[in-house]
């Protein structure tokens, strides 16, 4: 496997046009070209050669997270990951999402990844979702609403894209000097996120969609207002204050909305100076540079286990960034 993260960026740009809810995932990239791309081409170039011939869970959801043009290929390295382990969630989550977009791919066709998917974390919205967007698919609008009404009711929305940083990472570090690897953190946590959930919003909550049945608006509102409170990613409960607006039926409600927006946006912008604090660490002393990596390693392993948010107040806390 030889593909780069350029290639996936760039691969990713031309796969897709942009939605209004994915385009939340990329909110914040309109920022500045970091003063470290340098040192993310050099890690571009060190991992490559580290996949190839790799059997491992992680090398092999990493070969597929680059397999962005190659579906099948990439349904193939996920359920392989999975398979080696299977009760890391970001592998079985990444699966399923591979097999919305490709149902056709063999490994699909095994078992019903998203059906596993809910079986194992019924309290999660994203699977119930996705099994709403194959519902939609097949002009099935009950189903598509039993299962986007479930959805709104569920108590999280985790797509594990906030644990796939650690796992880039876990491959990095063995390949990067003790001096870079702050820069290599940030490498890894700045990476494109899946976002097939976010595609499956778009649709099941378009106009189109909430024209089909009276549940469909109150449902995309519900589920928008708990993806802006609970969910792992920032760029996530972006997503939902974005789809708590297009969904509210009263001024109240999109006062609301409006309100949880503006509170999203601030922690956005809280968790940027912090990571900005980073990469500055990450250009000092050797020394600086040394406690810099320490910090970051606390960092990506927070954010894998407890989300963006709770991860960037303990960054921003060992950094002295209030």
């Amino acid at each position: 496997m030889t593909r780069s993260f350029a290639f996936l960026l760039l691969s990713a740009t031309f796969a897709a046009p942009p939605t209004v809810f994915a385009q939340a995932r990329a909110g914040d990239d309109a920022a500045a070209v970091s003063p470290l791309a340098p040192l993310f081409a050099q890690f571009d170039e060190a991992l490559a050669p580290r996949l190839i011939g790799a059997d491992d869970a992680a090398s092999r959801w990493i070969s597929g997270r680059l397999a962005t043009l190659e579906p099948a290929e990439q349904a193939r390295d996920y359920a392989a990951a999975a398979a080696r382990e299977p009760k890391e969630m970001l592998y079985a989550a990444s699966l399923a999402e591979a097999c919305v977009r490709t149902p056709s791919a063999l490994e699909c066709g095994d078992r019903d990844a998203v059906g596993y998917w809910v079986s194992r974390d019924a309290e999660n919205a994203v699977p119930w979702l996705l099994q709403a967007e194959r519902a939609r698919r097949r002009n099935n609008t009950t189903s598509m609403v039993d299962n986007l009404e479930r959805a709104s009711r569920s108590s999280r929305y985790e797509s594990y894209d906030h644990r796939a940083g650690a796992v880039l990472y876990s491959k990095l570090k063995t390949v990067t000097p003790a001096e870079n690897r702050a820069a290599a953190v940030l490498y890894a946590v700045g990476q494109a996120a899946g976002g097939a959930s976010l595609q499956a919003i778009e649709n099941v909550c378009s106009p189109q969609a909430r024209a089909l049945d009276p549940r469909v608006p109150a449902a995309c509102y519900r589920l928008g207002t708990m993806m802006a409170e609970h969910a792992s990613l920032l760029s996530d409960r972006r997503a939902g204050t974005q789809l708590a607006l297009s969904a509210a039926s009263s001024d109240g409600a999109r006062s609301s909305a409006s309100e949880q927006a503006r509170a999203v946006v601030a922690r956005q912008d809280q968790c940027r100076e912090v990571l900005q604090g980073l990469e500055r660490a990450a250009f000092g002393t050797p020394d600086q540079r040394n406690r810099a990596a320490a910090i970051g390693e606390q960092y990506v392993v927070a954010r894998a286990r407890d989300g963006e948010i709770v991860a960037c107040e303990a960054l921003g806390r060992s950094l002295a960034i209030r």
